[in-house]
Formats: C-alpha cells, structure tokens, sequence
C-alpha cells in the first residue's frame, strides 16, 4: 500500500514548497530511488525547472522535464506520469489521481494558511481511504 508523508514547514513564503521538494528528492534519489515531482501546471514545472539548476549552489539534483529526458527526477504535470511509480512528491493542491501507483507519496505544506487548509483536506483524503498517514516537522 502506498505510504503517505506529510512534510510541515512553518515558514511561509515563494520558494518553501518547492525547496522541501527538492530536500525530499534529493534524499530520495541518494537511496537509489526514482521520484516524480507532481506540479501544477507546465508553467510551474518549467520554473521549478530553473530553479533546480540554480540551487543549492553546492548540490546538483539530476533532473528533467517530464517526456523531455530521463533522470532520477522527473518534474511532471499532466496526468501520467508514466514509468515512474516509485516517489511522488507532489505540490499541487489535490490529490493526483494516479497517487495510489506510487510506493510512497511526499507532501510539502509550507506555513502560509491557504496552503495547510489544502494540506488538511488532503489528509483527511487519504486517511479517509486507509492510507498509512504521518507526518514530520521540519521547521
């Protein structure tokens, strides 16, 4: 059954989503694993894109737009994700319908209040369905 983790951020801000993604794939990648980052759109994937070359000056994170390479990390926004079933990380504001394919599922909720509102609506979600649900503060 797929493992669901929430990450909590109490900080609030542009960029907090995207940077827990990038610690959470980073991790994740290291253990040999492959990792779908979920956006919302290809506007978003695009910039996550950039930043992912950018930051953290000291690190790099193999990655590639979904359909357009192929790496450890995938940064995708359409309903398929294709052969990676491994991690999702997800920064949309809902639950992906192919969620369930995954072995484990990352959610990023930052400090803004919009943000924990929908990180609580897809709690309840999961949990309502019988998926193994925790949940680790990062500061």
């Amino acid at each position: 059954m797929t493992e669901v983790t929430f990450y909590l951020s109490s900080k609030a801000g542009d960029g907090v989503r995207q940077a827990l993604a990038w610690r959470i794939a980073d991790k994740a990648m290291k253990q040999g694993r492959l990792v779908y980052i979920h956006c919302r759109n290809e506007e978003h994937a695009r910039q996550l894109d950039r930043q992912f070359w950018q930051a953290p000056k000291t690190g790099f994170l193999p990655h590639a737009i979904h359909h357009e390479g192929q790496a450890p990390v995938i940064l995708g926004h359409n309903g398929d994700p294709g052969e990676y079933h491994d991690v999702l990380i997800n920064l949309t504001d809902h639950v992906p319908d192919f969620a369930s394919r995954f072995q484990r599922v990352a959610e990023m909720i930052s400090g803004a209040e919009p943000e924990r509102q929908a990180g609580r609506d897809r709690f309840r979600f999961y949990r309502e369905r019988g998926f193994p649900v925790t949940t680790h503060e990062l500061g």
